[in-house]
């Protein structure tokens, strides 16, 4: 095991609410930055999020040595100014070891990336260090695509949520969280289901889209009003006050979570993961990171993988 070690800190601290060490009700949000002009545009969005949970972002750089904080900040291309309202750290070992050791000991709750940094991967949906932080972080990922900067640093908030399920019970893992981010943010949820002729949910108790669904009238209605019965459930007894509606499509599951999130000019995809990023086990995962008009929010509920 890599040991990443945490370096002298730097940056205004007095400027922003901080965490107490051992203080959970401060959410604190990690942005892993290596110098690049791409890495730099997940930063809008975590102040985004943290502005709307009243949380403290932790921006990190990994080194191979400790430097001066002065030196810290030109190497993560930050001027002084822009550290506002940040914590700023250097972290000493292996990137994904480091970001991973470090979000678990600082209990982070969320980290934020976007999915390429310095070096453009041909060919790959993300850069292997996030691929490998995604796989192992002990909290959610914001994943936000560098293409799409115009469009984040113009975001005023999160007002439309788009949540794709697929009809199997751990999915519903991801509705408590996405409701708690729309509730707060007074944002809309799309709940999304994709009939597809592809691979279906195998796991116990799934609920999959009707046999027949070139012909809605006989099968659609009764499947909608289970699929929101059985679903619901996991809503407890919070109430709901965020205006949801259930959305049917048929096609590829990626294509048509891209394409109804340009449509409904979606702020926020949340994906369910489930702990692989093999090509047979995150099709879709990997389809929608590739196109997201929007920044993604990856919630894990597989096993965890590669942990060292």
């Amino acid at each position: 095991m890599t040991d990443a070690k945490r370096q002298s800190t730097t940056g205004p601290r007095s400027h922003g609410a901080l965490r107490a060490p051992g203080d959970p009700s401060i959410p604190l949000i990690l942005v892993p930055l290596d110098g690049s002009r791409e890495a730099k545009d997940a930063l809008p969005v975590a102040r985004l999020v943290a502005g709307i949970v009243h949380g403290t972002i932790h921006v990190v750089h990994v080194l191979e040595a400790p430097v001066a904080p002065d030196a810290l900040l030109r190497l993560i291309d930050l001027r002084p100014e822009e550290t506002r309202g940040l914590v700023v750290d250097q972290i000493v070992g292996r990137p994904a070891d480091a970001i991973v050791h470090f979000a678990r000991d600082a209990h982070a709750d969320l980290i934020v990336m976007t999915t390429r940094g310095r070096t453009a991967y041909h060919g790959r949906t993300v850069r292997p260090v996030v691929e490998e932080v995604i796989r192992r972080a002990p909290c959610p990922v914001l994943l936000v695509r560098p293409e799409i900067d115009q469009k984040v640093a113009s975001m005023t908030g999160i007002h439309r949520i788009l949540l794709p399920l697929d009809g199997a019970p751990s999915s519903a893992a991801v509705i408590s969280p996405a409701l708690d981010l729309a509730e707060r943010s007074g944002a809309e949820v799309d709940v999304l289901y994709v009939a597809t002729r592809g691979p279906r949910p195998t796991e116990p108790g799934s609920l999959t889209a009707p046999l027949y669904v070139d012909q809605p009238q006989y099968e659609w209605p009764t499947w909608a009003q289970e699929f929101v019965r059985r679903f619901g459930t996991c809503l407890g007894a919070r109430p709901l006050t965020t205006p949801m509606r259930l959305l049917l499509r048929r096609g590829d599951p990626a294509s048509e979570i891209v394409a109804l999130a340009i449509e409904r000019q979606s702020d926020l995809i949340v994906l369910e993961w489930r702990g692989r990023m093999d090509p047979a086990r995150a099709r879709v995962v990997k389809g929608v990171l590739t196109r997201a008009p929007c920044p993604v929010l990856l919630i894990q509920t597989g096993p965890r993988t590669g942990e060292r």
